[in-house]
């Protein structure tokens, strides 16, 4: 098997050699499953494993992790939602990405093009409701099929858990790109964004 290339940023290199610290001398292991969701961690050799030399770090994949590993990036990131690891990868298929409400508010106060989906009821509208929304019902479900599927949508609901589903159904039976799942949904915006917005 082709040793992967994986591309570790300074600031990930710095942030694993601190954690490295307190691992009794476990190894860093990455595993990426079939639908590309990654876990790395610090954990106990197999047999079989692959180990990568990633610029005086080595991570260690079992054999179907490896194969999926070829390209890879990690980043150190860090924001308003704290910091953590970034991995980006450029075989990885389409995947609906999470946006909080802060990030959405900056994008449309930039003034960039979107769609704004509410996948709730229509009850749950009457009581709160962000501007400028689509709701999901046929109508809106038919407009969404007339797009380009290109098209960033973000897709929101109450707490963020329909409107991933919503999102994730767009993404693999619809063949649309660049869809998002406001992280908390509408009540997030109301927290952080605006206030004017009833809770429920």
């Amino acid at each position: 098997m082709r040793t992967p290339v994986i591309r570790l940023s300074d600031l990930a290199r710095r942030a694993l050699q601190e954690a490295a610290v307190d691992t009794g001398g476990d190894p860093l292991r990455m595993r990426i499953s079939d639908r590309f969701e990654y876990d790395l961690f610090f954990g106990s050799p197999a047999e079989g494993d692959l180990e990568v030399d990633c610029g005086g770090i080595t991570i260690v994949l079992d054999p179907s992790s490896a194969q999926r590993a070829d390209g890879l990036s990690i980043d150190f990131v860090s924001g308003l939602d704290g910091a953590g690891f970034k991995i980006e990868h450029p075989n990885e298929p389409p995947r609906v990405n999470q946006i909080s409400a802060t990030e959405l508010k900056a994008m449309m106060d930039r003034g960039l093009p979107y769609e704004l989906v509410d996948v709730r009821t229509e009850e749950e509208r009457a009581i709160a409701q962000i501007q400028g929304s689509r709701l999901l019902n046929k109508e809106g479900h038919d407009y969404l099929l007339s797009v380009d599927r290109n098209t960033v949508i973000v897709f929101q609901c109450h707490h963020g858990i329909r409107s991933q589903s919503a999102a994730e159904y767009f993404l693999r039976e619809e063949g649309f790109r660049n869809l998002y799942n406001l992280r908390g949904g509408i009540d997030a915006w109301s927290q952080l964004v605006d206030p004017s917005v009833p809770r429920y």
